[in-house]
């Protein structure tokens, strides 16, 4: 062994009780203060992106190609026929 530095030995970490009070709160506390961050939409007001139920204006549907080489055109037409979109400033 070329010498020791000084960490504590992984079993012995987990094995502790001290560690799993400490995570016993932890981890749930993670978990659920995510889904609410994206639940409540917040994460899309955060980000700046849009939400399920605004990537496609009533009436319009999504590009499906069906013929391979007309691929190109078909998103071409899709992408000119939407309105030019930019991040969102951020005030200083």
């Amino acid at each position: 062994m070329a010498g020791v530095t000084g960490e504590r030995p992984l079993g012995d970490i987990i094995t502790d009780p001290k560690f799993w009070v400490l995570h016993i709160v932890n981890f749930p506390a993670v978990f659920i203060s995510g889904w609410l961050f994206v639940s409540t939409g917040l994460a899309y007001d955060a980000f700046g992106t849009p939400r399920p139920s605004e990537y496609y204006q009533l009436g319009q549907a999504p590009p499906i190609v069906t013929e391979r080489e007309q691929a190109k055109e078909k998103l071409d037409q899709y992408f000119d026929a939407q309105p030019s979109r930019s991040a969102p400033w951020i005030n200083e």
